[in-house]
């Protein structure tokens, strides 16, 4: 018996090709695309991870500080005085190739000898072999580096060439004595953005003189001195006690990999939403194969009760429907899984310029596949098909022989179901607002309570079709002909196969709809923000690692300098630094369990203090305390990921111990998501020591020629520094921002696609099942032309259907979007601006995506032949 029913699903399915192929297209277009997001946010995050062992290698820990690094002194007391061994010294900077502003570089300066036993990514197998007057040369020899043999061939350079960079501070020459060889592909990309230099170099050219960027330990567990003494824990040896003991208040002993931790906890809230953006794919995708398995299941009823006639059971007709779908989903899934890997590769460019833009730098990165990424990307798909497959393999086997054969019955049953299924509806929005509300600051859950959202109107969609229709029939049928009344009816008649495609395209819809509402209205809030905050009418940048001494003497004169410019009415100034905060309960002295935090130094005048946008009423007072006492104010961002409220106090660590900052104000700021604190410069002299400044905004007198002062400035200005007016300023942020939009855009467009093929899906399945119904409307009269109308008039209907319903549906998405997603992902608020464009564009999208589904099958309905069609059956 297996083997007849076998060949009958076998012939059956070659006969029907088109629908197979959809099928698949759905399967493998959702997994592609979820598979290519956790493919590309996995390599970003690895090319990090990787970046930086390119230094430290198989350090246990790090020890790090804020901006101003470490005294160099620090190392040879821990080195000489305190009797640690395996320590290594770093500087390290970001510096590019002259004439090649695209092509930056990760300059590191290092101790040669003591690095060996860190074993580096840049000290490969292939390196090993490096001879002595090399290392020999980067220690003797001043301006001498070592490059990768790729990064040479690429830029043309020759050992003993020259190679010539720029830094912050100028154009600098360094001599390649050198090329070193990866081992494989991890290496490679590691090593094609690696300048190494020894540390003497390195501070020269980066202009650290007796700084350090880190210091790398190696701590063995296995040797008597990292043995724990009597009482005292695994994790604190003694080597990590004296380091910890002998720190400065500036830095803090971190485990090597605590820092590739924060960078994925940093990137979480971003990575959670691409991949449920991916799932939502997937999700429009089960709606295709449910809809293409009812198809295959309806278009053989005949067969079926035939089968189950002769004694086939419904656990044989059920494992072969089953098994039916298995095929699908192993095919759609393959496919998807090549697909997902070549989708990947684009993403991962879009992926990492908006990790650049945010978060953190990554030079460079190639697509890493994993056969875990390859396998949560497989049972995603497979899991998707089955639990699609489950209701019409169930329908299947619980008519009986002699119901299966008449299509009423199919109909009728499907309508007592849709009751039910409104039912359910209404159960799974309210979860999903219940969810949304008790759900907390939860990410995954206020996502979780979007999708019960949209399962639950989708679950509903095929009774308000239905509403729908007979609104129209109402409204249109006393006075209109039989062509105008028929498309509301065949919409209503076919409701097992219109009303799922519907629920897929409104799905699609409604997502695009509450993104756009979402993206307009956060452009717009940021907009109103910058048009706030940007007070001055140039700003110098002054980029690069802040030093004390030279460099902020250089900051200082340039300041000078503007400020005697006639043209100048006034400055304000702001420093970009980090500093170690002390968590409550930690002492400053466990510098392993605190962490930096970044803060925002303020100069600030009487025009600058208006563009703080606060988040509650500002007392009158504020200015002056925030400049004559010990306070700081926070972004919302950092208010709400850390909790604090006004008047908590945040202890920092200075120079002098730990301090306390009371928190005066909370104001608006969207630069990052993690938020810092602002303090006044005042503040700021009297803890720690003077690092210069990350930028000066000049503010004209009136009538002065804004160009004219931008070029007199330009030429007051040395390496990296730059002036640029606020309106240019304005035009770069908008372009950063619209550029960090362009993966949600690619992926939701994604979505849509998948939806646009399941309407289509839906109206091939109908061309087959109506051919005998219109084939007597042929009999009857009906022209080929009226046909087509009549098809194009059903399919532009359900577009229009599904566009109503995804407009209400779509803002309640943007509200859920604004007012929970992106306040728990990135801990901003928004105002929700609406904008009765997107409505109309909803509209339009669905009316044209169904009607082009549409055309081809009615085309083909249009061509069928009376007599052949009342053939059919």
């Amino acid at each position: 018996m297996s083997s007849v029913l076998n060949r009958a699903s076998r012939n059956f399915l070659w006969r029907h090709p088109w629908q197979l192929a959809l099928a698949i297209v759905g399967i493998a277009l959702g997994v592609a695309v979820v598979i290519s997001i956790d493919l590309a946010m996995e390599s970003s995050l690895n090319a990090f991870n990787q970046a930086g062992k390119a230094f430290s290698g198989v350090a246990t820990h790090r020890i790090v500080a804020g901006d101003g690094g470490l005294d160099e002194k620090l190392y040879r007391r821990l080195r000489v005085d305190e009797g640690i061994q395996k320590l290594s010294p770093v500087v390290n900077g970001y510096v590019f190739v002259s004439k090649q502003t695209d092509a930056g570089f990760n300059l590191i300066g290092i101790d040669p000898f003591i690095e060996k036993s860190f074993q580096s990514i840049w000290q490969t197998r292939h390196n090993e072999n490096m001879t002595t007057d090399w290392l020999t040369r980067l220690i003797t020899e001043p301006n001498t580096a070592l490059i990768s043999e790729q990064t040479a061939s690429r830029l043309g350079l020759n050992i003993e060439d020259d190679l010539t960079i720029d830094t912050d501070h100028g154009e600098r020459r360094l001599k390649i004595i050198g090329l070193l060889s990866p081992n494989n592909a991890v290496s490679e990309q590691v090593l094609s953005r690696l300048i190494v230099t020894d540390i003497a170099t390195a501070q020269e050219v980066l202009e650290m003189f007796g700084r350090l960027s880190s210091i790398e330990v190696l701590i063995d567990k296995h040797q008597p001195d990292a043995a724990p003494a009597p009482g005292r824990p695994a994790a604190d040896t003694p080597s990590l006690a004296i380091i910890r003991k002998a720190l400065p208040g500036n830095a803090l002993l971190v485990e090597a990999e605590s820092q590739s931790q924060a960078m994925r906890e940093m990137t979480r809230a971003f990575s959670i939403n691409l991949k449920a953006l991916g799932l939502l794919s997937l999700l429009v995708g089960m709606f295709l194969i449910y809809n293409t398995m009812t198809f295959l299941v309806m278009q053989r009823r005949r067969l079926i009760g035939s089968l189950r006639s002769i004694g086939v059971t419904r656990r044989q007709i059920f494992k072969l429907i089953i098994g039916e779908a298995l095929v699908l989903a192993a095919i759609g899934t393959l496919i998807g899984i090549v697909l997902g890997i070549a989708l990947g590769q684009g993403l991962l460019y879009l992926i990492l310029g908006t990790i650049n833009a945010i978060y953190f730098h990554i030079d460079a990165a190639s697509l890493m596949i994993t056969p875990l990424q390859i396998g949560k990307g497989a049972l995603l798909g497979i899991t998707a098909t089955l639990l699609a497959v489950l209701p019409p393999a169930f329908e299947a086997t619980r008519i009986s022989p002699v119901t299966v054969l008449v299509r009423s019955q199919l109909e009728s049953g499907i309508r007592r179901l849709i009751k039910t299924a409104n039912l359910i509806g209404e159960v799974f929005i309210l979860g999903g607002m219940a969810l949304a509300i008790g759900s907390g600051k939860s990410i995954v859950l206020g996502l979780a309570s979007i999708f019960l959202l949209l399962f639950g109107f989708a679950m509903m969609t095929p009774a308000m079709t239905l509403m729908f229709m007979k609104l129209i029939e109402r409204v249109f049928g006393r006075r209109s002909g039989i062509l105008v009344r028929l498309p509301a009816r065949m919409v209503s008649a076919e409701i097992s196969r219109t009303g799922i495609a519907i629920a897929a395209l409104m799905i699609a819809v409604s997502a695009t709809i509450g993104m756009d509402l979402m993206i307009d209205s956060f452009r717009q809030t940021v907009a109103d923000w910058l048009q706030t905050s940007l007070r001055a009418d140039l700003y110098v940048s002054s980029p690069g690692e802040k030093m004390p001494g030279t460099r902020a003497e250089q900051d200082h004169r340039l300041k000078a300098k503007l400020a005697e410019l006639r043209d100048v009415k006034m400055l304000s100034s702001v420093l970009h630094t980090n500093t170690a905060i002390v968590k409550e309960g930690v002492s400053a002295g466990a510098a392993a369990e605190n962490d930096f935090t970044k803060v925002a130094v303020f100069e600030l005048n009487e025009k600058s203090r208006p563009g703080f946008i606060f988040k509650h009423k500002a007392d009158h007072t504020l200015w002056d305390r925030f400049e004559q006492q010990q306070t700081v104010i926070v972004t919302e961002a950092y208010a709400y990921h850390q909790g604090v409220k006004i008047g908590d106090k945040i202890r920092l660590q200075t120079g002098h111990g730990s301090e306390p900052f009371e928190v005066l104000g909370i104001y608006a700021d969207y630069s990052g998501d993690q938020g810092h604190l602002a303090m006044s410069r005042r503040n700021y002299r009297h803890y720690w020591p003077d690092l210069g400044y990350s930028g000066i905004g000049v503010y004209a007198k009136d009538g002065v020629d804004l160009q004219q002062l931008e070029n007199r400035i330009n030429k007051l200005l040395t390496g990296q520094q730059s002036v640029q007016s606020d309106q240019a300023i304005y035009k770069a942020s908008m372009d950063l921002f619209e550029q960090t939009f362009t993966i949600t855009e690619t992926l939701r467009w994604l979505s849509a696609a998948i939806a646009f093929v399941g309407v289509f899906s839906a109206l091939m399945a109908l061309q087959f099942e109506r051919t005998r119904q219109l084939g007597i409307l042929r009999a009857i009269g009906i022209t080929s032309g009226q046909l087509a109308v009549l098809i194009t008039g059903e399919t532009g209907l359900m577009g229009l259907v599904a566009g109503l319903i995804a407009v209400p549906v779509g803002y309640i998405v943007a509200y859920m979007l604004i007012f929970v997603i992106y306040q728990r992902s990135f801990g901003w608020t928004m105002a929700f601006h609406f904008n009765p464009g997107v409505i109309y564009q909803g509209l339009a999208l669905a009316l044209i995506a169904a009607t082009l589904a549409g055309i081809l099958p009615a085309l083909k309905m249009a061509q069928t032949k009376p007599a052949e069609a009342l053939r059919s059956e």
